[in-house]
């Protein structure tokens, strides 16, 4: 739709005879313009005045044309032609790719319109010209209407848009007809009747002497309650797009209502409904909600030698004291009504001790963050492995071997193996042990212990005196299910709620709050934020959120140190000289008592701080 550049052109008069001028000298050379009209005046031996064409103007001089500068005499036949030009415009019309809108852009017709320009007299004249642009529609009704018919563009046009388009001088885009778009649906929703937050705070009772103000209980529901409600997805409506075509709307995504342990659906598969006491739980899969009522295990003494050990798939309740050597798992939540002294508490959920937590671990949240750094060095050991028995089944096998070459077991073979194809399997297993060796004391746990020295006693110690492939065959199971275990997604954010905290350490995937006087050489790591309201000397804060301390340090300088990440700030209400903290790369040791110290960096990485408002 666009044409070829036009030209029109204007030619002037001749050359007219000079009685413009009275002023000029007679025997002067010179040309000038005026009116349109070329003016030449010269003595009649010369010299002769020199003409200089221009863009936009054509020099014709005695029937050829002259693009440079050319002498004119007062016997030539000179045209001077001006030479209008008109640039086509351009037009289109497009429709979104949703087929809901059809735009039209134009872009004027442009007709460059020229006149010479009078001239005073000069001996060397350059001609110009007075330019005077015209803008002008690209298209007609009649081509728009055609268009829009080849389109195919019938339904939602607007005319008086299109009138706008067709007359429109300036370059720019009109939306000359609009579809109607569909309604979507609506999804399938599950409202759930109880807090998703299984967690809520705890009013304070008179004879309490700890401030338990910001611990939590867990909900708790009775058997019959209806714990949430399905509702069906809802139809959306169609539209029109501007060729007329029905637009079907997405539909709608639908949800399955699904009964977990502990609850039943009714009839209609639309309602869950509690059918023992617990604390409810949901889980999102997607296209399920599965809703569950988790048990809970009340015991009313303490956990010691003569209850032994507990290991619980839901809450786990207990009255009393964990005492030395006892351990307490459970796939929810922990409440311990007393102290917790020389034992290890692991939850998947939550875990709130009422009193102090002394030479323990304490666990809250799954597999901790740093213990997933793990992970590349397992998952070398457990596809190695499996790869090693197969090659093992692939030489056995074979119709060059010898089973009389191992009646003393598969060591030596398996040591070969180890020294060529799979000399990696060691180097991983020895970074393991490493690894292993900088997590805290305890935490570890036997299960973890056994498994890296049956991993050293295999690949690297004593690959000889490995008998049967069963032995390789286990290993390669215990290192998938580590691989597993480590692999496993986080956690939903566990936190620790503790009175006091000496020679422990803490871990959760959420907050840490200790509530008390304080700790006492522990290691306290979370991956949200660490507050102790009291004092923590000697040990380490870990946190990938802010960290709040009443007081650091000890006037003894024991090695006391707080990391946190680059995003948190660190808020000390009182600070010992060599008291270390360490926001992100950048570290702030105190070389004498502060108060009331906040640190944080800013947008550039540097660590600022100021003193916090009383």
């Amino acid at each position: 739709m666009k044409a070829d550049i036009t030209q029109e052109s204007l030619a002037t008069t001749a050359i007219e005879a000079d009685n413009t001028c009275p002023n000029r000298e007679a025997d002067s050379s010179y040309a000038f313009m005026k009116e349109g009209c070329l003016v030449v005046r010269h003595p009649p031996e010369g010299p002769y005045p020199l003409v200089i064409p221009c863009p936009g103007v054509r020099l014709i001089v005695n029937g050829q044309e002259r693009t440079q500068a050319t002498p004119v005499s007062m016997q030539d036949t000179v045209l001077v032609e001006v030479v209008n030009e008109r640039r086509e415009g351009e037009w289109s019309i497009s429709i979104s790719a949703d087929g809901l809108q059809a735009k039209l852009r134009v872009s004027p017709t442009v007709v460059l319109y020229r006149e010479l320009a009078d001239l005073p007299p000069a001996s060397k004249l350059q001609l110009a010209v007075v330019e005077r642009e015209e803008l002008l529609p690209p298209l007609t009704w009649d081509q728009l209407l055609e268009e829009l018919s080849q389109l195919g563009i019938n339904y939602g046009v607007d005319w008086q848009a299109c009138s706008r388009g067709v007359a429109s001088c300036t370059e720019e885009e009109v939306v000359i007809a609009q579809g109607i778009p569909a309604k979507p649906g609506k999804d399938s929703r599950v409202e759930f009747l109880f807090p998703t937050d299984s967690k809520l705070p705890v009013p304070v009772e008179e004879e309490e002497t700890v401030d338990f103000r910001e611990r939590y209980v867990f909900t708790s529901v009775e058997a019959g309650k209806i714990l949430a409600v399905k509702y069906p997805p809802e139809p959306g409506h169609p539209g029109t797009s501007v060729k007329g075509d029905i637009i079907i709307p997405p539909s709608p995504r639908d949800c399955i209502l699904v009964a977990g342990e502990g609850v039943v659906l009714t009839k209609d598969g639309e309602r869950a409904v509690a059918a023992r006491v617990g604390r409810p739980v949901a889980t999102h899969r997607r296209n399920s909600v599965r809703v569950s009522v988790l048990p809970e295990l009340m015991h009313t003494g303490d956990v010691d030698l003569a209850y032994g050990n507990i290991s619980f798939k839901g809450d786990v309740v207990i009255a009393g004291n964990v005492e030395e050597g006892m351990k307490v798992e459970a796939g929810g939540n922990i409440r311990i009504g007393g102290l917790v002294s020389g034992a290890r508490i692991q939850a998947t959920g939550s875990i709130l001790i009422r009193g102090n937590i002394l030479t323990s671990v304490v666990i809250a949240g799954g597999i901790p963050t740093f213990m997933k750094e793990m992970l590349p060095q397992v998952r070398a050991l457990a596809i190695g492995l499996r790869e090693m028995i197969r090659a093992i089944y692939q030489l056995l096998g074979h119709p060059s071997f010898k089973q009389g070459d191992l009646k003393r077991g598969i060591g030596p073979l398996l040591r070969l193996l180890l020294e060529g194809k799979f000399r990696h399997l060691p180097t991983a297993a020895e970074a393991f042990r490493k690894q292993v060796e900088t997590l805290p004391s305890g935490l570890a746990g036997e299960g973890l212990d056994e498994f890296i020295d049956e991993v050293e006693r295999v690949v690297v110690r004593s690959p000889l005196v490995v008998r049967d492939l069963q032995e390789v065959e286990k290993l390669a199971q215990l290192a998938s299910e580590w691989e597993q275990a480590l692999a496993s997604p986080p956690s939903a954010e566990s936190d620790v709620v503790a009175a006091n905290i000496l020679n422990s350490t803490v871990i959760a995937s959420g907050d840490i709050r200790v509530v008390g006087g304080g700790c006492y050489n522990s290691r306290i790591q979370a991956d949200k934020k660490v507050t102790v309201t009291g004092v923590f000397r000697g040990g380490e804060i870990q946190a990938g959120g802010d960290v709040h301390v009443g007081e650091l340090g000890s006037r003894g300088g024991s090695a006391t140190r707080v990391m946190a990440g680059a995003r948190a700030t660190v808020t000390i209400k009182f600070a010992y000289e060599n008291a270390l903290v360490l926001v992100g790369a950048r570290a702030y040791r105190f070389d004498r008592k502060e108060k009331d110290v906040c640190l944080w960096l800013d947008k550039e990485g540097n660590l600022q701080s100021r003193a916090i408002p009383a």
